[in-house]
Parts: structure tokens; sequence; C-alpha cells
């Protein structure tokens, strides 16, 4: 099953890591984006992911901080979960605008009148 992790693209860090057992140093990159909708009731719900990614995502992404994007990850399922990975033969979607626009959803009155 492919999926999209979709929002504002706020950050995109490179990251080093050694391997304490082997003393190699590994690559990638943590990306953090910002979905901005709203609750069922139209009170503003923001949520923040940071999520690490394959060090190819950097130089595609750098560029597009700020942006609308769209990551394919591609769902695994085995006896210890279901985890999901990027999906690197789906190309990064570069949006216009947050394309789940919440903005003509009134908020309804939740107050209880006594």
């Amino acid at each position: 099953m492919t999926t999209h992790l979709i929002g504002q693209l706020l950050e995109v860090k490179p990251i080093e890591m050694e391997d304490r057992k082997t003393g190699k140093v590994k690559y990638s990159t943590d990306i953090t984006i910002m979905f901005d909708g709203i609750d069922e009731e139209g009170f503003r719900k923001v949520s923040v992911e940071t999520v690490n990614v394959d060090e190819e995502y950097y130089d595609e992404l750098k560029d597009k901080i700020s942006k609308y994007v769209a990551i394919a990850y591609t769902a695994k399922t085995d006896q210890w979960g279901t985890k999901f990975y990027p999906d690197r033969t789906m190309p990064v979607l570069e949006l216009d605008k947050n394309p789940l626009d919440y903005s003509k959803f009134k908020r309804t009155d939740t107050a209880k009148k006594s």
C-alpha cells in the first residue's frame, strides 16, 4: 500500500551518525512537515512530524522549504506490525497550496446553553 505524507515543509536537516559497533558513518536526512487542518468542531488542529529519510532527499528538498509537498510512503506489514518507508520510486510532489483545504468549514457552536 502506498500513502503520502502531505504538508508544508518546515525544515530539511542533514544527519550524520556513527555506528558505535562498526565505526562506520551513516548519512540521512530529517524533514519536518506541518499539516494545518481543523477538527470536527471547526477548531484549528496543527500536526508537526519529523521523519528520517534517505540522504538523497536532502538535495531534492532543501530548496522546497515553506512549500507544500507530498512524499510517497510504502506500508509493509510483518509479524512485528506495520512500518512505513519512503518510496523512492515515486517523485516528491511540490504543491501550489494545501490540497486538503479546510477553510470552507465553519466552527460549530459547542457551548452548552443553560
